[in-house]
């Protein structure tokens, strides 16, 4: 089957003879300014849709789908019939109590602050990952604490040592008020890989909570796991039909909103500027190819007297064009997703975790987004050819020929 001549012509343009070489380094550059661009966009995207991935599994791996709350932060009595109603609903897994304040964790003299959770040991693993299995009472041992693993290497701490935990509830004593303590036993460590839990979050025993805080037969919300993490608005109006009125339904999104909003604000802000590097080597390929009309006037001339139609000297041009962003993009995105599948794979680029959120550069490529940018790559690279080959196809052969 013989090639279309339109494409030989082009093929053959685009290898400039030395007299022309400087047509022949344009050609490059724009080549490498869609390859720079495209490699960047899938790699930049790839890290974003990866920073959004991996916070929402550590979130959701660490904290519950939805949270139920007083309205007014106070202690929920009579709780059981909640849970209850709340286990009624469609998509619901599980559904635990929780007390949660603040206070200190001490360990000879060193002293941090920490998010106290008391939780059910039993219960609390259908809700997260930590294995609270620990804090189940023991004959002859103190109240267990669980602690984050950033938490416990603040306070040196190591299993089987004794630790204070500070509250802010105080008491009037001969020496004056001073706060409530009580000690535990460090029965665990657990790492959610997500920094801010893990250099706050205590977990001890519901009932030692209850205690230690001046609650009994109280929680402070109910943690709720659920089938589906994006039917959470559609199960909580669920749920609120069914609880009393002063409670609060708050699901993982609106906890998050601000998180996540800022992470989509900066994928779709990147995702602008480095389609700015695509456009400008689609420039390129528009400034090379004017300039290739240009100098080709003459050869214009002949093959229209040949009998070639302006539709032909068209497409001589636009293939041209296509050639260069088809050839700049698919080596792009090969160079892309190959630069994104080792980080992904090595992730030899570490983040610092008292900064971040979290300590390596997650990546998540999805085919929507190679498939999108390579699809912008190709339609600016076409409309980039459209004005040269309507000016080479308007060219007159009889004058081009006299005059050249």
């Amino acid at each position: 089957m013989k090639r279309a001549y339109e494409l030989f012509i082009s093929l053959r343009y685009l290898r400039a003879k030395k007299k022309q070489a400087f047509f022949s380094i344009i050609t490059f550059i724009s080549l490498g300014g869609i390859t720079l661009g495209v490699a960047a966009l899938i790699i930049v995207l790839a890290v974003m849709n990866g920073f959004q991935k991996d916070l929402r599994e550590k979130i959701l791996g660490t904290k519950a789908h939805i949270v139920i709350y007083d309205k007014t932060y106070r202690a929920i009595p009579d709780y059981q019939k909640n849970i209850e109603a709340v286990k009624s609903v469609g998509g619901v897994v599980s559904a635990t109590p929780f007390v949660f304040s603040q206070g200190m964790m001490k360990l000879g003299s060193t002293t941090e602050g920490a998010a106290i959770w008391g939780v059910d040991p039993q219960q609390q693993p259908l809700i997260c990952d930590a294995s609270t299995a620990l804090l189940l009472p023991a004959p002859g041992r103190k109240p267990g604490v669980i602690l984050g693993k950033e938490l416990a290497a603040r306070l040196y701490a190591r299993t089987g040592d004794e630790v204070v935990l500070v509250t802010p509830i105080f008491k009037t004593t001969p020496l004056g008020m001073l706060p409530k303590f009580a000690k535990y036993e460090v029965v665990g460590t657990f790492k959610s890989g997500m920094y801010e839990y893990d250099a706050t979050f205590a977990y001890i025993s519901l009932q030692a909570a209850q205690q230690l805080f001046e609650i009994p037969e109280k929680i402070s919300g109910i943690d709720i796991r659920v089938t589906d993490i994006y039917k959470v608005k559609e199960i909580g109006r669920e749920l609120k039909k069914r609880l009393d009125n002063n409670l609060g339904v708050y699901d993982w999104i609106a906890m998050h909103k601000n998180l996540f909003s800022a992470l989509k604000l900066e994928k779709i802000v990147m995702g602008i500027m480095l389609t700015l590097i695509i456009l400008v080597a689609a420039f390129n390929v528009l400034a090379s190819l004017i300039m290739m009309v240009m100098r080709k006037k003459k050869d214009i001339g002949i093959i229209r007297t040949l009998g070639v139609s302006q539709r032909g000297v068209m497409k001589i041009f636009i293939y041209q064009g296509m050639i260069i962003g088809l050839a700049g993009t698919l080596l792009g995105a090969l160079t892309g997703i190959t630069a994104s599948l080792l980080l992904k794979k090595y992730q030899f680029i570490k983040l610092a975790g008292d900064v971040y959120y979290i300590d390596y550069i997650p990546v998540d490529l999805k085919v929507f987004d190679i498939g999108l940018i390579i699809g912008v790559s190709l339609l600016l690279s076409l409309i980039s050819t459209v004005y040269p080959a309507l000016q080479a196809a308007k060219l007159d052969p009889v004058d081009t020929v006299r005059y050249e």
